[in-house]
């Protein structure tokens, strides 16, 4: 393998360092220094051989004396230079040169020689030939690759030591491509390569995104690099193992969890050979978390579907017992029993609906509203939260139990109601299974989630993990499948799930991550202007953002790298205020040079590259994003909602005491929440325009339409 080079040199005409000894022999040995460098300015010289000696120096017949030495040699022609200007000339254009020759010269001659070849190729061999002085060999010893050899040498020296000079320029030329092609692979090609030492420990590591920084990653091994221990020492085994036996890893699946959830590559590993011998190993890891996350939707479809009948079993027996119970009343002529099991029999029939959409995810043949359905063809549905308690509390409930709601009006889960009820149902449901007909239960909502808390017996620590196992029950008639559903729930969406005890002793169940909005009871305040504009973070093309009164748009044309994670490179226009505050406006259009090319409206605490922020607006291909660093210094997260093209392209986000509120809108004025945030931000806050291109070294440009900005108050 061709020794490497610096990343921080360019990626094409670049000086590769390379080791290579030449032993000549029959010589009185004036070959100096091991450590070379070759300049790369064509490419193209490797589709040539170099095998051309450029002669230069002595008489014709000297000329005519070398060329019969080397007629049986390795160089393929002697071509001769007529004066010391023309070897610059030669050596700077012919690829197929590999030697010069100088015959006869003396001290300044060669040392004229010497500085005019090295300027065309600062490496090319120059062999002396001449008679022995003491001032020109001590000359020639003194500058790198360069070699005397007396005339009284005999021909299969000269010949030997020229065939050395061809054969060292050339595999020099050719490592050094060797090497500037891995670099280049190593620092711009995207993919995560790297070379390792017998020991497992980096000795290159390419300069990617969202990996650890090369120089860091120096001299270490996995576990030392990697905070994921289990798979990094896993990681480590492979390395090892692969230099023991010699046989290479290929496309192995490691699974990791990082900031936005889980991740997959899958890595290659191959064993690293020098003559004969493994020195250590080279190998790549490719990004495969999209294939994977595909995979995992669809073996949760497959799991839910599997698990149909014995929902639709669980949940009809609630209202089954109902009408039960209630039938045995009316026969004894109490009305309001005829009422229960109408609500019972209603609740049939949602559950029914609901299980079948669930269980398809198809819309199409449902009965759902129109607003509903056009909320769903964007993957955008959301549930009344208040009013789902109370529904389900009123069917399922006995009258001596308490329900205390500690939710404001018109709070909302950015989830479907199909999705939020069975969980919802079965969590109350188990509170009162648990903790009896008098048990009081208290909801209410915790940042980006809510939580269900009783007064009962509470679950002990050691059987907490348990009781989401499929069949596990305290309950005499209980199924042990409730608490199954919510937690088979809470996974789908990727939702935190957890328990613990309530303030009274009781269970406490808290479901986190999960978008709760409650309703904004601001009021709009005076006007702001967009008045400044810079780059954040460090960006590779200086960007720029105009407004046009005319029209009432903006044109906002940004790099950077990403958004996301510990990159935060982009163009920014924005204001500045101290109060609460909303931003909104249509992004009419995104010029985006690679998939994930980004613009829309962000707030931010600073604007160093790592403070808190949220933004929501859209991706060149994968449709609507919100995108959030939670505090100051912690890793940025975002999710992409791929709905179809257009579906909506107003967005709006605003700064209140509730956090930070993110929504979109198909026409500037019904808007509907996508999250709510609690980013902890501190005033002053900069609200505006975003744009990165998500490259090195292109730019994006998006268009901004009727973009306005208010302070806030109340």
């Amino acid at each position: 393998m061709a020794a490497p080079v610096s990343p921080l040199m360019p990626a094409f005409s670049r000086r590769i360092v390379t080791k290579t000894v030449v032993c000549l022999e029959n010589s009185p040995g004036y070959y100096l220094l091991p450590l070379r460098r070759i300049e790369l300015n064509r490419m193209s010289c490797l589709l040539t051989d170099p095998k051309t000696v450029l002669a230069v120096g002595g008489s014709p017949s000297d000329l005519d004396a070398v060329r019969s030495l080397l007629v049986d040699s390795a160089a393929e022609d002697v071509v001769e230079a007529e004066d010391i200007e023309d070897v610059g000339s030669m050596v700077g254009v012919r690829d197929d040169i590999g030697c010069v020759l100088a015959v006869d010269v003396d001290e300044s001659t060669f040392v004229d020689v010497y500085d005019t070849a090295r300027n065309a190729d600062e490496y090319v061999p120059i062999v002396v030939y001449a008679t022995v002085e003491e001032s020109l060999v001590t000359a020639v010893s003194q500058r790198s690759r360069c070699r005397f050899l007396p005339r009284s040498a005999d021909a299969h020296a000269l010949e030997g030591v020229v065939e050395d000079a061809l054969a060292a320029y050339d595999s020099d030329r050719n490592e050094g491509a060797d090497s500037a092609i891995l670099e280049t692979l190593l620092a711009e090609g995207k993919l995560s390569m790297f070379a390792k030492d017998d020991r497992g420990r980096y000795v290159r590591f390419a300069d990617v995104p969202y990996t650890a920084d090369p120089a860091e990653a120096r001299g270490k091994t996995d576990p030392e690099v990697f905070s994921q221990r289990a798979v990094s020492e896993a990681a480590l085994a492979d390395d090892l193992r692969v230099v023991e036996t010699g046989e290479p890893v290929r496309d192995k699946l490691e699974e990791f969890t990082g900031t936005g959830g889980e991740y997959w590559s899958e890595s290659t590993k191959i064993p690293w050979r020098k003559d004969g011998e493994i020195i250590g190993l080279v190998g790549y890891a490719k990004d495969v978390s999209k294939r994977m996350q595909y995979k995992k939707r669809f073996e949760e479809e497959r799991r839910r579907f599997d698990k149909f009948a014995s929902y639709v079993s669980h949940d009809l027996r609630t209202p089954l017992q109902i009408i039960v119970g209630a039938l045995e009343r009316a026969r004894e002529g109490d009305e309001e029993a005829l009422d229960r099991i109408e609500r019972a029999t209603d609740r049939i029939s949602e559950i029914i609906d609901d299980l079948s959409a669930l269980s398809k995810g198809d819309t199409s043949e449902t009965n759902f509203s129109e607003e509903v359905l056009d909320a769903l063809d964007i993957g955008v549905s959301t549930t009344e939260f208040p009013s789902l308690l109370e529904s389900v509390w009123r069917l399922d409930s006995p009258e001596t139990a308490t329900l205390e709601v500690d939710v404001p009006d018109g709070t909302e889960i950015v989830a479907e109601t199909e999705t939020v009820r069975p969980l919802v149902e079965n969590l109350l449901k188990n509170a009162v299974d648990h903790a009896g007909p008098d048990v009081t239960v208290r909801v209410g909502t915790m940042g980006r989630g809510f939580f269900v808390a009783d007064d009962g017996p509470g679950i002990p620590p050691d059987e907490r993990d348990r009781i989401f196992e499929e069949g596990y029950t305290t309950a005499e008639d209980g199924s042990g499948t409730g608490l199954t559903i919510v937690s088979e729930t809470a996974t789908q969406q990727d939702w935190e799930l957890a328990v613990s005890e309530s303030e009274s002793g009781g269970a406490r169940f808290e479901i986190t991550d999960c978008p709760v909005v409650e309703p904004s009871t601001t009021k709009t305040g005076e006007p702001l202007s967009l008045s400044t504009n810079e780059d954040i973070g460090d960006v590779s093309v200086v960007g720029e953002a105009s407004y046009d009164p005319d029209t009432d748009a903006w044109t906002v044309v940004g790099n950077g790298r990403d958004i996301w994670q510990d990159i935060d490179e982009f163009h920014f226009v924005y204001a500045t205020t101290d109060e609460p505050v909303r931003i909104q406006g249509r992004l009419a259009e995104l010029d985006g040079v690679q998939e994930y090319s980004k613009a829309g409206l962000m707030v931010r605490d600073g604007l160093g590259a790592d403070d808190a922020l949220a933004l929501i607006g859209a991706t060149r291909d994968y449709g609507s994003e919100t995108l959030w660093r939670t505090r100051t210094g912690d890793n940025a997260e975002s999710i992409q909602y791929e709905e179809p093209y257009d579906a909506f392209q107003w967005y709006q986000l605003v700064v209140d005491d509730r956090g930070v509120t993110l929504s979109f809108s198909t026409d500037g004025e019904d808007w509907q929440a996508l999250d709510q945030l609690p980013i902890e931000l501190e005033a002053p806050y900069h609200v505006g325009l975003a744009v990165c291109s998500h490259t090195d070294d292109l730019t994006a440009e998006a268009r901004f339409e009727n973009v306005t900005v208010h302070e806030l108050d109340g």
